[in-house]
Protein backbone atom coordinates (compact mmCIF):
# COMPACT_ATOMS: atom_id res chain seq x y z
CA UNK A 1 0.00 0.00 0.00
CA UNK A 2 3.19 2.40 -0.13
CA UNK A 3 2.47 4.15 3.05
CA UNK A 4 6.13 4.65 3.69
CA UNK A 5 7.34 8.13 4.57
CA UNK A 6 4.15 9.88 4.03
CA UNK A 7 2.92 13.10 6.29
CA UNK A 8 -0.37 11.31 8.09
CA UNK A 9 -1.21 11.31 11.19
CA UNK A 10 -0.06 8.12 11.73
CA UNK A 11 3.31 8.30 10.48
CA UNK A 12 4.04 11.57 12.46
CA UNK A 13 2.58 9.20 15.55
CA UNK A 14 5.01 6.66 14.89
CA UNK A 15 8.01 8.93 14.02
CA UNK A 16 7.40 10.42 17.47
CA UNK A 17 7.13 7.36 19.46
CA UNK A 18 10.33 6.16 18.25
CA UNK A 19 12.15 9.41 18.63
CA UNK A 20 11.28 9.46 22.42
CA UNK A 21 12.27 7.70 25.12
CA UNK A 22 9.13 5.01 26.26
CA UNK A 23 9.47 6.09 29.92
CA UNK A 24 12.09 7.93 31.49
CA UNK A 25 12.81 5.58 34.52
CA UNK A 26 15.67 7.40 37.21
CA UNK A 27 18.23 5.07 38.80
CA UNK A 28 17.45 4.69 42.52
CA UNK A 29 20.55 5.71 45.04
CA UNK A 30 21.01 2.77 47.26
CA UNK A 31 19.09 0.17 44.62
CA UNK A 32 20.60 -3.08 44.35
CA UNK A 33 22.61 -4.16 41.23
CA UNK A 34 20.96 -6.75 39.73
CA UNK A 35 20.65 -7.90 35.93
CA UNK A 36 19.10 -10.46 33.68
CA UNK A 37 21.18 -13.24 32.60
CA UNK A 38 21.67 -11.64 28.98
CA UNK A 39 22.34 -8.08 30.11
CA UNK A 40 24.39 -5.77 32.11
CA UNK A 41 24.09 -3.23 35.04
CA UNK A 42 22.64 -0.41 33.49
CA UNK A 43 21.17 -1.76 30.34
CA UNK A 44 16.83 -0.65 28.94
CA UNK A 45 14.51 -3.05 27.22
CA UNK A 46 11.29 -1.96 26.30
CA UNK A 47 8.02 -2.79 24.37
CA UNK A 48 5.26 -0.63 23.23
CA UNK A 49 2.01 -1.82 21.08
CA UNK A 50 0.34 1.71 18.79
CA UNK A 51 -3.04 1.24 17.68
CA UNK A 52 -4.50 3.88 15.37
CA UNK A 53 -8.11 3.98 13.95
CA UNK A 54 -8.64 6.25 10.92
CA UNK A 55 -12.75 7.34 10.73
CA UNK A 56 -15.06 5.96 7.84
CA UNK A 57 -13.73 2.54 8.12
CA UNK A 58 -10.57 3.82 6.52
CA UNK A 59 -7.29 3.05 7.46
CA UNK A 60 -6.55 0.96 10.97
CA UNK A 61 -3.04 -0.20 11.97
CA UNK A 62 -1.79 -2.30 14.94
CA UNK A 63 2.19 -1.32 15.78
CA UNK A 64 4.24 -3.82 18.09
CA UNK A 65 7.44 -2.42 19.06
CA UNK A 66 10.20 -3.92 21.10
CA UNK A 67 13.30 -2.40 22.17
CA UNK A 68 17.08 -2.96 23.90
CA UNK A 69 19.53 -0.83 24.87
CA UNK A 70 22.64 -1.90 26.48
CA UNK A 71 25.89 -0.57 27.64
CA UNK A 72 28.86 -2.45 26.64
CA UNK A 73 32.05 -2.21 29.01
CA UNK A 74 32.63 1.42 29.70
CA UNK A 75 32.55 3.39 26.56
CA UNK A 76 30.64 1.41 24.03
CA UNK A 77 26.29 1.10 23.93
CA UNK A 78 24.30 -0.88 21.74
CA UNK A 79 20.83 -0.65 20.83
CA UNK A 80 18.19 -2.32 18.48
CA UNK A 81 14.27 -2.58 18.32
CA UNK A 82 11.95 -4.64 16.29
CA UNK A 83 8.77 -3.16 14.42
CA UNK A 84 5.54 -4.76 12.60
CA UNK A 85 2.66 -2.61 11.34
CA UNK A 86 -0.57 -4.67 10.67
CA UNK A 87 -2.61 -2.59 8.37
CA UNK A 88 -6.27 -2.93 7.31
CA UNK A 89 -8.21 -0.72 5.97
CA UNK A 90 -9.57 1.13 2.79
CA UNK A 91 -7.56 4.16 1.54
CA UNK A 92 -8.74 6.58 -0.75
CA UNK A 93 -7.63 6.15 -4.78
CA UNK A 94 -9.10 8.61 -6.62
CA UNK A 95 -10.44 12.31 -6.32
CA UNK A 96 -13.33 12.35 -8.57
CA UNK A 97 -16.08 15.37 -9.17
CA UNK A 98 -18.66 13.60 -10.97
CA UNK A 99 -21.16 14.94 -8.74
CA UNK A 100 -20.12 18.60 -9.15
CA UNK A 101 -17.90 18.47 -5.80
CA UNK A 102 -14.87 16.61 -5.65
CA UNK A 103 -15.02 14.22 -3.69
CA UNK A 104 -12.47 10.99 -2.39
CA UNK A 105 -13.26 7.55 -3.91
CA UNK A 106 -12.38 4.76 -1.65
CA UNK A 107 -10.57 0.94 -2.50
CA UNK A 108 -13.11 -1.29 -3.81
CA UNK A 109 -11.05 -4.07 -2.13
CA UNK A 110 -9.74 -4.08 1.60
CA UNK A 111 -5.80 -3.33 2.15
CA UNK A 112 -4.11 -6.11 4.10
CA UNK A 113 -0.22 -5.24 4.83
CA UNK A 114 2.25 -6.41 7.11
CA UNK A 115 5.21 -3.70 7.26
CA UNK A 116 8.34 -4.98 9.19
CA UNK A 117 11.39 -3.01 10.33
CA UNK A 118 14.53 -3.23 12.62
CA UNK A 119 17.33 -1.18 13.50
CA UNK A 120 20.62 -1.87 15.23
CA UNK A 121 22.87 1.30 16.84
CA UNK A 122 26.55 1.45 17.98
CA UNK A 123 27.73 4.17 20.13
CA UNK A 124 31.30 4.85 21.40
CA UNK A 125 31.48 7.24 23.89
CA UNK A 126 34.44 9.61 25.43
CA UNK A 127 34.29 12.09 28.30
CA UNK A 128 33.43 14.83 26.06
CA UNK A 129 32.26 13.43 22.41
CA UNK A 130 30.23 10.34 21.14
CA UNK A 131 30.29 8.71 18.00
CA UNK A 132 27.38 6.51 16.65
CA UNK A 133 26.39 4.75 13.61
CA UNK A 134 22.91 2.79 12.52
CA UNK A 135 21.67 0.30 9.99
CA UNK A 136 17.72 0.05 9.27
CA UNK A 137 16.06 -1.88 7.16
CA UNK A 138 12.01 -2.41 6.62
CA UNK A 139 9.94 -4.38 4.28
CA UNK A 140 6.41 -4.71 2.83
CA UNK A 141 4.25 -5.84 0.29
CA UNK A 142 5.42 -2.65 -2.64
CA UNK A 143 7.98 -0.90 -0.71
CA UNK A 144 11.54 -1.95 0.64
CA UNK A 145 13.81 0.27 2.47
CA UNK A 146 17.30 0.76 3.51
CA UNK A 147 18.91 2.98 5.30
CA UNK A 148 22.73 4.00 7.55
CA UNK A 149 23.04 6.98 9.48
CA UNK A 150 26.40 8.22 11.59
CA UNK A 151 25.74 11.11 14.37
CA UNK A 152 28.38 12.62 16.60
CA UNK A 153 27.83 14.94 19.95
CA UNK A 154 30.36 17.14 21.46
CA UNK A 155 30.13 18.51 25.02
CA UNK A 156 31.66 22.32 25.94
CA UNK A 157 31.02 24.39 29.02
CA UNK A 158 31.65 21.76 31.66
CA UNK A 159 28.92 19.84 29.78
CA UNK A 160 26.36 22.04 29.79
CA UNK A 161 25.84 22.63 26.23
CA UNK A 162 26.02 19.35 23.60
CA UNK A 163 26.65 19.92 19.62
CA UNK A 164 24.86 17.12 17.53
CA UNK A 165 25.35 16.52 14.17
CA UNK A 166 24.46 13.80 11.77
CA UNK A 167 24.44 12.49 8.32
CA UNK A 168 22.12 9.64 7.33
CA UNK A 169 21.15 8.09 3.56
CA UNK A 170 18.00 5.83 2.55
CA UNK A 171 18.34 3.78 -1.33
CA UNK A 172 14.27 2.71 -1.19
CA UNK A 173 12.48 0.79 -3.83
CA UNK A 174 8.95 1.43 -4.69
CA UNK A 175 6.67 -1.68 -6.39
CA UNK A 176 2.76 -1.80 -6.16
CA UNK A 177 0.44 -4.55 -5.60
CA UNK A 178 -1.61 -2.93 -8.90
CA UNK A 179 0.77 -2.78 -11.18
CA UNK A 180 3.41 -5.64 -11.73
CA UNK A 181 5.79 -3.15 -13.91
CA UNK A 182 6.64 -0.61 -11.62
CA UNK A 183 9.74 -0.95 -9.70
CA UNK A 184 11.20 2.60 -9.20
CA UNK A 185 13.94 3.79 -6.60
CA UNK A 186 13.68 6.88 -3.74
CA UNK A 187 16.54 7.81 -2.52
CA UNK A 188 16.97 10.20 0.65
CA UNK A 189 19.90 12.60 1.80
CA UNK A 190 19.66 13.82 5.68
CA UNK A 191 22.02 16.12 7.53
CA UNK A 192 20.80 17.41 10.63
CA UNK A 193 22.59 19.59 13.13
CA UNK A 194 21.38 20.32 16.66
CA UNK A 195 22.27 22.04 20.15
CA UNK A 196 21.34 21.09 23.45
CA UNK A 197 21.54 24.09 26.35
CA UNK A 198 21.28 23.43 29.87
CA UNK A 199 19.61 26.82 31.02
CA UNK A 200 19.88 26.42 35.09
CA UNK A 201 19.43 23.06 37.07
CA UNK A 202 16.08 22.81 36.06
CA UNK A 203 15.50 23.91 32.63
CA UNK A 204 17.20 22.99 28.88
CA UNK A 205 16.92 24.34 25.31
CA UNK A 206 16.92 22.81 22.55
CA UNK A 207 16.80 23.68 18.61
CA UNK A 208 17.65 21.05 15.71
CA UNK A 209 17.84 22.09 11.93
CA UNK A 210 17.27 19.15 9.63
CA UNK A 211 17.96 19.17 5.90
CA UNK A 212 16.76 16.05 3.51
CA UNK A 213 17.06 15.83 -0.51
CA UNK A 214 14.73 13.43 -2.01
CA UNK A 215 14.87 11.98 -5.29
CA UNK A 216 13.68 9.49 -7.85
CA UNK A 217 10.01 8.68 -7.84
CA UNK A 218 7.98 10.46 -5.42
CA UNK A 219 5.15 9.63 -6.79
CA UNK A 220 1.81 7.67 -4.76
CA UNK A 221 1.11 4.75 -7.23
CA UNK A 222 -2.45 4.25 -6.22
CA UNK A 223 -3.36 7.90 -6.25
CA UNK A 224 -5.47 9.40 -9.25
CA UNK A 225 -7.68 12.23 -10.32
CA UNK A 226 -11.34 11.39 -12.36
CA UNK A 227 -12.32 15.24 -13.68
CA UNK A 228 -15.48 15.55 -15.98
CA UNK A 229 -14.91 18.61 -18.30
CA UNK A 230 -18.65 19.61 -19.21
CA UNK A 231 -17.79 23.08 -20.97
CA UNK A 232 -17.18 22.56 -25.07
CA UNK A 233 -17.44 18.89 -25.47
CA UNK A 234 -17.61 16.63 -22.77
CA UNK A 235 -14.87 14.31 -22.08
CA UNK A 236 -13.67 12.73 -19.47
CA UNK A 237 -9.81 13.09 -18.18
CA UNK A 238 -7.97 10.40 -15.53
CA UNK A 239 -4.75 11.81 -14.13
CA UNK A 240 -2.05 9.69 -12.44
CA UNK A 241 -0.57 11.03 -9.23
CA UNK A 242 2.83 12.98 -10.84
CA UNK A 243 4.96 14.60 -8.55
CA UNK A 244 8.86 16.11 -9.08
CA UNK A 245 11.25 13.86 -8.97
CA UNK A 246 13.13 15.56 -6.33
CA UNK A 247 12.23 17.29 -3.00
CA UNK A 248 14.32 19.60 -0.88
CA UNK A 249 13.03 20.14 2.97
CA UNK A 250 14.11 21.79 5.68
CA UNK A 251 12.86 21.27 9.08
CA UNK A 252 13.34 23.38 12.09
CA UNK A 253 12.50 22.21 15.37
CA UNK A 254 13.13 24.12 19.19
CA UNK A 255 11.85 22.84 22.51
CA UNK A 256 11.91 23.69 26.23
CA UNK A 257 11.90 21.68 29.41
CA UNK A 258 11.46 22.97 32.52
CA UNK A 259 11.39 20.88 36.09
CA UNK A 260 9.18 22.49 38.50
CA UNK A 261 10.68 20.55 41.57
CA UNK A 262 8.10 22.19 43.84
CA UNK A 263 4.87 21.18 42.68
CA UNK A 264 6.36 17.75 40.82
CA UNK A 265 5.67 18.79 37.92
CA UNK A 266 7.34 19.20 34.35
CA UNK A 267 6.59 21.19 31.54
CA UNK A 268 7.17 20.84 28.05
CA UNK A 269 6.74 23.22 24.75
CA UNK A 270 7.89 23.21 21.08
CA UNK A 271 7.20 24.45 17.72
CA UNK A 272 8.78 23.47 14.62
CA UNK A 273 8.60 24.66 11.09
CA UNK A 274 9.05 23.33 7.67
CA UNK A 275 9.16 24.11 4.04
CA UNK A 276 10.28 22.33 0.65
CA UNK A 277 10.44 23.18 -2.76
CA UNK A 278 7.08 22.09 -3.43
CA UNK A 279 5.36 25.45 -1.84
CA UNK A 280 4.53 23.54 1.30
CA UNK A 281 4.66 25.54 4.47
CA UNK A 282 4.14 24.13 8.00
CA UNK A 283 4.18 24.83 11.57
CA UNK A 284 3.95 23.07 14.31
CA UNK A 285 3.04 23.93 18.21
CA UNK A 286 3.08 21.54 21.31
CA UNK A 287 2.69 21.56 24.74
CA UNK A 288 2.88 19.41 27.52
CA UNK A 289 2.48 18.98 31.38
CA UNK A 290 3.63 15.87 33.03
CA UNK A 291 2.08 15.59 37.36
CA UNK A 292 3.44 13.65 39.94
CA UNK A 293 0.64 12.22 41.87
CA UNK A 294 0.39 9.90 44.59
CA UNK A 295 2.62 6.90 45.21
CA UNK A 296 4.29 6.26 42.02
CA UNK A 297 1.23 7.74 39.67
CA UNK A 298 2.28 10.20 37.07
CA UNK A 299 -0.25 11.94 34.29
CA UNK A 300 0.72 13.67 31.59
CA UNK A 301 -1.89 16.20 29.11
CA UNK A 302 -0.51 17.68 25.97
CA UNK A 303 -1.83 19.49 22.89
CA UNK A 304 -0.57 19.86 19.30
CA UNK A 305 -1.72 22.03 16.62
CA UNK A 306 -0.47 21.39 12.96
CA UNK A 307 -0.75 23.66 9.89
CA UNK A 308 0.43 23.49 6.69
CA UNK A 309 -0.28 25.14 3.10
CA UNK A 310 -0.83 23.53 -0.15
CA UNK A 311 1.80 22.02 -2.82
CA UNK A 312 2.42 23.92 -5.79
CA UNK A 313 0.94 21.05 -8.27
CA UNK A 314 -2.00 20.63 -5.94
CA UNK A 315 -5.26 20.54 -7.38
CA UNK A 316 -8.71 18.99 -6.59
CA UNK A 317 -9.53 18.46 -10.26
CA UNK A 318 -7.52 18.54 -13.02
CA UNK A 319 -6.82 22.18 -13.70
CA UNK A 320 -6.16 22.13 -17.70
CA UNK A 321 -6.58 19.55 -20.82
CA UNK A 322 -4.36 17.58 -21.22
CA UNK A 323 -3.43 17.17 -17.71
CA UNK A 324 -0.29 18.92 -16.49
CA UNK A 325 2.44 16.72 -16.46
CA UNK A 326 3.32 17.45 -12.37
CA UNK A 327 -0.04 17.64 -10.48
CA UNK A 328 -2.12 15.55 -7.86
CA UNK A 329 -4.90 15.37 -5.58
CA UNK A 330 -3.66 13.88 -2.76
CA UNK A 331 -5.08 15.65 -0.22
CA UNK A 332 -2.14 15.18 2.09
CA UNK A 333 -0.62 17.96 -0.20
CA UNK A 334 -3.63 20.23 0.83
CA UNK A 335 -4.12 23.17 2.87
CA UNK A 336 -5.47 22.12 6.41
CA UNK A 337 -5.30 22.51 9.95
CA UNK A 338 -4.93 19.67 12.82
CA UNK A 339 -4.96 19.52 16.71
CA UNK A 340 -4.33 16.90 18.45
CA UNK A 341 -5.40 16.70 22.15
CA UNK A 342 -3.71 13.61 24.16
CA UNK A 343 -3.54 12.22 28.10
CA UNK A 344 -1.20 9.39 29.12
CA UNK A 345 -0.78 7.48 32.96
CA UNK A 346 2.68 6.59 34.34
CA UNK A 347 2.74 4.19 37.07
CA UNK A 348 6.47 2.85 37.80
CA UNK A 349 6.36 0.15 39.79
CA UNK A 350 9.46 -0.04 42.72
CA UNK A 351 11.72 -2.15 41.09
CA UNK A 352 12.28 -0.32 37.91
CA UNK A 353 9.69 -1.23 36.01
CA UNK A 354 7.50 1.24 34.35
CA UNK A 355 4.31 1.11 32.36
CA UNK A 356 2.39 3.35 30.75
CA UNK A 357 -1.04 4.03 28.90
CA UNK A 358 -2.16 7.19 26.18
CA UNK A 359 -4.78 7.73 24.17
CA UNK A 360 -4.99 10.79 21.92
CA UNK A 361 -7.49 11.90 19.49
CA UNK A 362 -6.40 13.23 16.08
CA UNK A 363 -8.87 15.74 13.71
CA UNK A 364 -7.49 17.19 10.39
CA UNK A 365 -9.96 20.11 8.92
CA UNK A 366 -9.46 22.72 6.18
CA UNK A 367 -11.02 25.83 8.35
CA UNK A 368 -8.16 24.90 11.30
CA UNK A 369 -5.30 26.35 8.53
CA UNK A 370 -3.65 29.37 10.55
CA UNK A 371 -3.95 32.11 8.86
CA UNK A 372 -6.72 31.65 6.10
CA UNK A 373 -9.04 29.22 5.32
CA UNK A 374 -7.87 25.68 3.55
CA UNK A 375 -8.35 24.39 0.58
CA UNK A 376 -12.22 23.85 -0.11
CA UNK A 377 -13.02 20.46 -1.09
CA UNK A 378 -10.57 19.02 1.85
CA UNK A 379 -12.36 16.45 3.40
CA UNK A 380 -12.09 15.91 7.26
CA UNK A 381 -9.97 13.32 8.71
CA UNK A 382 -10.53 11.82 12.48
CA UNK A 383 -8.48 9.56 13.81
CA UNK A 384 -8.17 8.04 17.47
CA UNK A 385 -4.89 6.05 18.65
CA UNK A 386 -4.17 4.11 22.10
CA UNK A 387 -0.40 3.24 22.97
CA UNK A 388 0.46 1.31 25.80
CA UNK A 389 4.41 0.98 26.85
CA UNK A 390 6.20 -0.81 29.21
CA UNK A 391 9.91 -0.49 29.76
CA UNK A 392 12.45 -1.99 32.63
CA UNK A 393 15.86 -1.11 33.79
CA UNK A 394 18.13 -4.04 34.77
Amino acid sequence: MNKHKQETALSALMTAAMALPIVAIPLQAGAEETSAPWLPVGATAGSRVLYYKESGSRIKVIEPVMWVKSPIGESWEIATSATLDIVSGASPIQVINQSGTPVQIKTGASISDHRKAGDISIKHKWEYASLGVSRTESSEKDYESKAVGINATFDFNEKNTTLAVGHGLSNDRVESVSDARLNERRDSREYMFGLTQLLDRRSLLQTNLVHTKGSGYLSDPYKSTVTFFTSGSPILAIAKDSRPSTRDQWAWLTRYKRSLVDSGATLSAEYRYFRDDWGIRAHTVAASWQQSMADAWKYEIGLRYYSQSAADFYGAVIPTRPAPRIFSSDQRLAAYGALEPSIKFIYQFSEGTAIDVGLSWYRQQASWKFGSSGTSTFEPLTATMVNVGLVHRF
